[in-house]
């Protein structure tokens, strides 16, 4: 039986048709290099401004820079640009204490051994709160003197956008010892603690006989080339500093806390200086801080979500398989990434000055897998 030639066409239309639709709608891959996968993650994320530094699986470092450092500006944010890091300040805070503990600081474990005499450290079943318990999250202190369930009167002067500029070590010293109320049995849970870790920068004070800022300085900033960071803004950092937004695009202040903060949160940096902490943690550069290092990313616990806790970092595998040290920031109008992968000696570094409130923690992940990948 013979086919008709009008059919032989129709069939090779509906073919053509078909291949063409399948054509156009499936989809390609055009993404060739690791800076056009960055370029795409990060204009995906963008708000007002950003900049990322990158070290690559040749351990070269690519910095790139995205949006402006101020709304209606066009001046965009570079490799020295200063951002507020938020709680990245941790890490910081952690290594002093690491660092203090290995050359024979911190010879006791209670907190309360190194506070004034009229200090009394709030208990719960008779259990103390340990060094440990500040480092890891796990002592029981709400995260800062407002927390719901806390009765501390707020300070005058109080500032939504600044909540920790005016409280004085007395304040906080009067909290704990007179209105504290642990939220749980020290070393039992795990809840994230601003006024843990402002209380351990302030330790870390006490037990050098100075200031968490002049240990910071001498111990990290100084010992690494950090010459752009700081606690408290200066005149020169003014100069390029990238203004920060809520997510209501309404410009911030900078955050400031008296000393009893600081650890928590407060340093000030640039992409540039961050570049040398990062290569510093991976032991991609010699310094004395080795040893204190690699100690604060040794897991401690297992946290749920964000992966396991170390000292201020985090231990997380991605979905690539990659193992990833890691920890970020967020202020009002900042926010900040870090992470790297020390067997690969690959890493990220993201500023933004936009409040990301935690999305650039799955920005750095992309990232990090991006290199992993390129």
């Amino acid at each position: 039986m013979k086919t008709k030639p009008f059919l032989h066409l129709y069939l090779f239309l509906i073919i053509l048709l078909l291949t063409t639709s399948c054509s156009k709608n499936s989809p390609t891959n055009t993404i060739d290099t690791l800076e056009e996968a960055i370029d795409e993650i990060a204009n995906k994320y963008l708000e007002v401004g950003m900049v990322i530094g990158v070290i690559d699986k040749d351990q070269g470092k690519m910095v790139f820079s995205y949006g402006t450092k101020a709304i209606g500006s066009d001046d965009a944010p570079d490799e020295n640009t200063v951002f507020d890091i938020g709680s990245m300040t941790k890490t910081f805070t952690s290594l002093l204490v690491a660092d203090s503990y290995l050359n024979g600081g911190f010879t006791d474990d209670t907190v309360s051994h190194y506070l004034p005499e009229n200090v009394t450290m709030p208990t719960l079943n008779g259990t103390p709160i340990r060094i440990v318990h500040l480092a890891t999250h796990t002592s029981g202190l709400p995260r800062n003197p407002l927390a719901d369930g806390q009765t501390y009167p707020i300070p005058d002067g109080y500032d939504e956008e600044n909540p920790y500029e005016v409280y004085t070590t007395e304040d906080v010293y009067d909290y704990l010892t007179n209105y504290c109320t642990l939220l749980f049995e020290p070393g039992t849970f795990w809840e994230y603690s601003n006024t843990g870790y402002g209380l351990l920068g302030h330790l870390v004070g006490l037990v050098n006989n100075s200031t968490y800022r002049d240990v910071l300085q001498d111990k990290i900033f100084d010992e690494l080339g950090m010459n752009r960071s700081s606690v408290f803004l200066t005149d020169d950092q003014l100069t390029n500093y990238s203004l920060g937004y809520n997510t209501d695009k309404e410009n911030v202040p900078y955050f400031v806390a008296n000393d009893i903060f600081q650890g928590a949160g407060f340093i000030k940096s640039t992409l540039s200086d961050l570049f040398k902490y990062l290569e510093a943690n991976m032991g991609m550069t010699e310094t004395t801080l080795r040893s204190s290092m690699d100690l604060t990313h040794e897991p401690q616990l297992h946290q749920g979500s964000m992966g396991e806790q170390a000292l201020a970092w985090f231990v997380q595998t991605l979905d690539d398989g990659q193992t990833i040290i890691y920890s970020g920031g967020n202020t009002i109008g900042h926010s900040s990434y870090i992470g790297f992968n020390k067997s690969t000696s690959t890493g990220v570094i993201i500023l933004t000055n936009d409040a990301m409130h935690g999305s650039q923690l799955n920005m750095g992940s992309e990232i990090l897998e991006a290199i992993n990948q390129y």
